[in-house]
């Protein structure tokens, strides 16, 4: 199981990354509209802050910061509210990306080129909550996990550097 939740969990992030990828592009060619880019959306202090998210989760899940498809990592032995928690968080900041996608789209905002690929739109969601569900009912028996989560909202404000993260983030059997 542990290459098929590998691979689960890098296609339901890869989908995401799509959605940054779009807003970072409408950013480098002045397109993004300027209520999107006073939010810092797209930019690559918000991707930073993704793959923070990111690597929280996999350190508490596989004790390490960057995991590939098919890796055969086996989970360590996670507290399950936590990893909860850090996956809705880090699921979060995707959402953000599709609001604000699915935003402008609502708006008449988005370039052709974005319509044609039918990003950000409601049947692109459904996709990537499909592959979130699989993850979730690999990791915990079940396909919706959001409403169990005690913390959705993004951390503002300076993070610990990558050794504090991995010091107070790395469970003691892993």
């Amino acid at each position: 199981m542990s290459s098929l939740l590998s691979t689960a969990i890098n296609a339901e992030r890869e989908h995401a990354y799509q959605w940054w990828s779009v807003l970072n592009q409408l950013r480098l060619s002045n397109e993004l509209p300027d209520w999107v880019r006073a939010k810092d959306i797209g930019s690559d202090t918000d991707y930073q802050k993704a793959l923070i998210a990111r690597s929280d989760v996999n350190q508490a899940l596989f004790g390490v910061d960057e995991i590939e498809p098919s890796d055969d990592l086996e989970p360590c032995a996670y507290e399950r509210q936590r990893l909860i928690d850090l996956m809705e968080l880090e699921r979060t900041r995707y959402l953000t990306w599709w609001t604000m996608l699915s935003e402008m789209r609502a708006r008449r905002q988005l370039p052709d080129w974005v319509l044609t690929n039918r990003i950000g739109n409601g049947p692109d969601h459904e996709r990537w909550s499909d592959k979130s569900a699989q993850v979730n009912q690999m990791l915990f028996g079940q396909s919706r996990v959001r409403h169990l989560a005690t913390q959705l909202r993004l951390p503002e404000g300076p993070r610990p550097d990558s050794r504090q993260r991995t010091a107070s983030a790395t469970p003691v059997n892993c």
